[in-house]
Formats: structure tokens, sequence, C-alpha cells
């Protein structure tokens, strides 16, 4: 049987699109924030910026996810893209599945121009594929995109800047120590 990575993401977290910036008002208890570069840097200058970016986020998706372990990736974006011809929805070569979930963007209205248009495809924690997504990810060339264990219910969130990260089986607490020094200063963790 195939998996169906929209469903399980509506049966495990609801009406909630899987975004980093929304995951964190429902699950604050399980999130942590980390900086993609030193000083709060958003954006890569160098090639040894962009080393540092793959360094950091390979480490803390490593921390979570398992060599080989089935994952769900989910792009959630609050605009739809009609494409024509052959062109698919993809993610550095990844295809999405054609099936896409239209789940209401909590602080808009109930309208289609209100939801966030969820697209999802199944892979396995393979640092080749989650270096490229980094990369685009990091220059703000794909937005929208988690990756999640439907095993742990783990949840990565890379971003232009950084990662927010929701886990489950183990605590934030530990991943803040281990990571400490890509700690936002902000109280707030932002």
């Amino acid at each position: 049987m195939r998996p169906d990575p929209l469903a399980w993401w509506h049966s495990e977290f609801g009406e909630v699109a899987p975004r980093g910036h929304l995951l964190r008002r429902h699950l604050t208890a399980q999130w942590v924030r980390f900086h993609s570069l030193p000083d709060s840097k958003r954006y890569a200058e160098s090639l040894d910026d962009y080393a540092e970016i793959q360094h950091r986020h390979l480490l803390v998706a490593s921390a979570i996810f398992s060599a080989d372990e089935p994952l769900y990736v989910f792009r959630a974006l609050s605009g739809e893209a009609i494409l024509r011809g052959t062109a698919r929805h993809q993610l550095v070569g990844r295809q999405f599945r054609e099936a896409v979930a239209a789940v209401p963007h909590e602080s808009l209205g109930q309208d289609d121009e209100d939801r966030m248009y969820v697209r999802a495809l199944v892979s396995k924690w393979k640092p080749d594929f989650f270096e490229a997504a980094i990369r685009v990810l990091a220059d703000g060339e794909a937005v929208g995109v988690s990756f999640v264990s439907p095993s742990t219910k783990n949840i990565f969130c890379p971003y232009d800047g950084g990662m927010d990260v929701f886990t489950f089986s183990i605590s934030p607490e530990e991943l803040r120590a281990r990571f400490a020094g890509w700690l936002s200063s902000r109280p707030d963790g932002l």
C-alpha cells in the first residue's frame, strides 16, 4: 500500500499546515530554532558560509532522523502555482505528488485564497537530497518545505536563515544543549 503523507499529516496535526511559523503556535513545547550562520546572518556570502549552513543543518537533522528512515517532505504555500505542459511541482529534482490539500490558514478566513496549499513527496533520510534542498532553501529559491518522520513525528523546517525543529523523540532541551552556539540570543528564541 502506498503511503499517503497528506492524510497522515491531517490525522496527526489536524488543519495546521506544515510550516515552521505556524507550527510554533501549536507545538511550542517541542520547538527549538537554530540559526544557519554565526551572528544570525541570514544569507551566505561565500563558499565557507555555504559549508557552514550545510554543516549545521546536517548535524541538527541527523540528531532527529536516522539513516534511511522514511520521511515525508511537505511544501506548504499560500498560493498554488498552475503549471502548464509537462512541468511538475518538484524540489531539487524530486517530484511532489499531484495530490494537493488545501489547509485553512488559521490567521485568515476560509476562502480559497486564504488557504495553504500542501503537496508532499515520500523519501528517506539521505543527506544527498537533503543537502541539495538546503542549498535552494538557504538562498530563498524555495520556501515552505518541511521534512517529517512519520515514525517519530519529528519535524525539520529549514528556511533562509535557520531551521525550526519540532521534536518528539528527544527533548528540545537536549538539542539546545547540543547545539547551544547556534541558538538565538533573544529571550523568545527567534
